[in-house]
């Protein structure tokens, strides 16, 4: 009689384990479309030499474009965590079709930038900042933390440019600096750091890996209050083709520019800079994405990112 009871017990809890497995493998049957509104990334970058820094960049979704009559979603760069702060501004634009999403960077040319067709051992090869590939290693399926769930790619470099990249459909690269990610393949070697903190659409939180705290933005307004006391950079325009100009609340004096690759290496410094503002030219630099370090009297002032396009 025990004996019966114990198989019993052990039918049952194969049977719901196999239940479970059923139901997560038939939501990733279903596709999740890439969001078109009401939808924000955000991640936090940290610096191991500069522990008290911390940078955070958030993108959200607003309006649509019409660009070569192909309809886009606009990508904002946001100071804070709404859509109204009169400071954010236009970053990039992407469309999605047949299961592939694209985007256009300034005024550089469109490229993919997800496909959820793809399938184990496929390659996607991307056209920004260089052309470079990645092959897909494994799928699987992942639990979100509203208890769907939904496709995991794991892709790998197939070549010097580019690092191991993780996608969620629907959601995007969870890996670093999270929705262009498959773009930016840096290695820091100025001791950078960044983590993909947060996605969520319609207020609904579809990813969390926040260290500071058990939701999407931690305060309201952060990034205005840091770039307040670290001194605020504008740069205009940006991206830039041949010349842009930066300006900063805080007077300089004797400061250094240090401009960073996307692969963390030093590509460029300009000491003895003086004054609120001041031009920096492209020269021989190639397109792409590039980070840069105001330092003055051997400390950090502030950083931040700036695009070279065609």
């Amino acid at each position: 009689m025990l004996k019966n009871h114990t198989m019993i017990r052990i039918f049952s809890i194969l049977t719901i384990l196999i239940l479970t497995i059923g139901i997560g493998h038939g939501q990733t049957n279903i596709y999740h479309p890439f969001p078109d509104s009401n939808a924000f990334w955000g991640d936090l970058g940290t610096n191991l030499f500069h522990p008290y820094l911390r940078h955070n960049t958030r993108y959200g979704l607003n309006g649509d474009t019409t660009i070569n009559e192909k309809v886009y979603h606009k990508v904002i760069s946001l100071i804070d965590s709404t859509l109204t702060n009169p400071d954010s501004k236009y970053y990039a634009a992407i469309r999605e079709a047949g299961k592939k999403i694209y985007t256009k960077i300034g005024n550089a040319t469109e490229t993919i930038l997800y496909d959820f067709n793809l399938l184990v051992g496929d390659t996607i090869t991307y056209s920004y900042p260089e052309i470079f590939s990645r092959v897909v290693e494994n799928i699987d399926s992942v639990q979100l933390p509203t208890g769907e769930y939904r496709k995991r790619f794991f892709l790998n470099s197939t070549g010097y440019l580019g690092l191991p990249d993780t996608v969620i459909e629907g959601i995007g690269s969870i890996m670093w600096i999270g929705l262009f990610n498959p773009l930016v393949t840096a290695i820091m070697t100025n001791g950078d750091s960044y983590t993909l903190t947060c996605f969520k659409q319609n207020e609904i939180i579809y990813y969390l890996n926040n260290p500071e705290c058990d939701h999407c933005f931690c305060t309201f307004l952060t990034e205005i209050t840091k770039r307040k006391a670290k001194g605020k950079l504008l740069i205009s325009p940006n991206p830039f083709t041949f010349q842009t100009t930066l300006q900063t609340d805080n007077y300089l004096q004797n400061a250094t520019l240090t401009l960073y690759n996307s692969l963390g290496q030093q590509v460029r410094q300009e000491p003895n800079i003086s004054g609120r503002t001041f031009n920096l030219k492209r020269e021989n630099l190639p397109m792409g994405l590039y980070f840069l370090q105001l330092s003055q009297d051997n400390k950090s002032i502030t950083t931040d990112k700036l695009v070279i396009s065609n």
